[in-house]
Parts: C-alpha cells; structure tokens; sequence
C-alpha cells in the first residue's frame, strides 16, 4: 500500500485549518489513516480497553454501523484517573451490557453528524480529527471533505454558554457540601471553560488533560492550575471556590 501513497496521514496539527491541510481526502490517504489509528489505539489501550474495544467492533458490525471510532483521552493517550473509555458510533447503538469498563457511548445517524458540524459541534469535530477510526464505510471521509471545503469550526459560544450554565451548577454543590459531587462538577466546568477559551483563540482542543499545557501556551496560567488540580489532585472545597471563581472571571 505504502508504494501507491502519494502521501502519508499524520493526525491534524490542533489549529482551525488542521484537517484543511490534509485534504484532499483521496480513498488511499483515508486508508492509509485507519491504518495508523488501529496502531495508534493499539499503543493507547491496556489489553482489557482493547478486548472491550473489539467486542464493540463486533457488535457495531452486527448492527450494520457505518463508522466506529474510539474518541477521548484514550485516542490521544492521555489517561488519567478519571478517564473513560469513549466511542462514537455512525449507524445504530450498540449495547455496552457486560463490558467492564465506564464507558461514554455517543451514536449518530449520517445525517446527524453533518448537521452536528455544521452548527459546530466541538465532539463531532473532534471524532474527525483526533479520534481513531476503526472502521468507516466512507461517510467519515465525506464528513472530513464536508468539513474541510466549507472551513467548519466548533462553535466558541457554545461552549461558553455550556460553561456558564456548569459554573451555576457547580457553585449550588459547593453551596451544598458534597466534595465529590462539587469536584466532579468543578472538573466539568473548567474543561469546559477552557474548551471555550481555546476555540475562540482558533486552538483545537485536545484532551482533557492535554488542555492546560494548551491554555499555558495562550497566557492562561491560573485556569491552567485550577484545570489541573481537578484532574490529578482532590482540592478541597476553599480551593475549588476559587477555581470556579478564576473561571467566572474569565467567562463573565
């Protein structure tokens, strides 16, 4: 195969003309990805992820699904210890009965995936450009040719708006006492926010716990921190007031 490649697939570079670059998206480029990502996933998962990672294959295949992509942390490897498996399907949704993992499951039909990247929406986005595919019927690629021609960019104010709506709700658990209701929520609200700060500044966003070096990188040191802390440590109550106060100052 490498002999009639005229090019090589590399996982766009995180900026708004990332998949733009690749393109165009010729038949053996696409399968030249899917390759790569089969290894890539290979390299990312522990042998369990990867038995229940085909055992989802398998029953996507058995629902005629046209695409199964392995999305998240796990496709970029970048654990953590609150990481979950997470796969988006393109057909109908499979059952994740008796598979021993937490596992995010998101479907959508064809035309729901086009009209999700048309209005800009950041988890589409992110399947076409970051995830591993591991099967496609060739609706992806038209999705990629669909998004790159016309310039398609999850939309900022959505993300902004959804972090607002998440930093009203996190300071009501904090108002509460529940420290791991309110730390779950904190955690939520700022990648949001910092998911927000990145679109708008034309920086895809990664990972959730690729996002403070990416927010380090755009000036944003103190949401950088606060991100951090929810990822890798457990701040106490005092502390995640004040994460969700840095946030609240940077959104409004």
């Amino acid at each position: 195969m490498t002999a009639t490649l005229t090019r090589a697939w590399h996982e766009p570079a995180a900026t708004r003309d990332g998949l733009a670059q690749l393109a165009p998206f010729a038949a053996e480029l696409w399968t030249h990805r899917l390759l790569l990502d089969r290894r890539r996933a290979a390299r990312h998962q522990t042998a369990e992820m990867a038995a229940i990672t085909a055992a989802m294959e398998s029953r996507a295949h058995a629902l005629g699904a046209e695409a199964l992509v392995l999305t998240g942390s796990t496709a970029r490897g970048a654990r953590s210890a609150v990481s979950d498996l997470d796969y988006h399907v393109i057909g109908a949704r499979p059952s994740i009965e008796g598979l021993p993992a937490e596992i995010d499951l998101y479907c959508d039909e064809p035309a729901d995936l086009l009209a999700k990247l048309t209005r800009g929406d950041d988890f589409a986005h992110w399947t076409l450009r970051h995830g591993c595919v591991f099967f496609d019927s060739g609706v992806l690629r038209e999705a990629a040719v669909y998004t790159a021609e016309r310039d398609f960019w999850p939309d900022p104010e959505r993300k902004l708006r959804q972090a607002r709506q998440t930093l009203d709700f996190a300071e009501r658990l904090l108002a509460s006492g529940d420290h791991a209701a309110a730390l779950e929520q904190v955690r939520g609200a700022l990648s949001l926010a910092a998911r927000w700060w990145l679109l708008a500044h034309d920086v895809f966003p990664l990972a959730r716990a690729e996002l403070p070096v990416q927010l380090r990188a755009l000036n944003q040191p103190a949401l950088a921190h606060a991100l951090q802390a929810t990822i890798h440590e457990r701040p106490g109550m005092k502390d995640l007031g004040t994460s969700v106060a840095t946030a609240r100052a940077l959104t409004g």
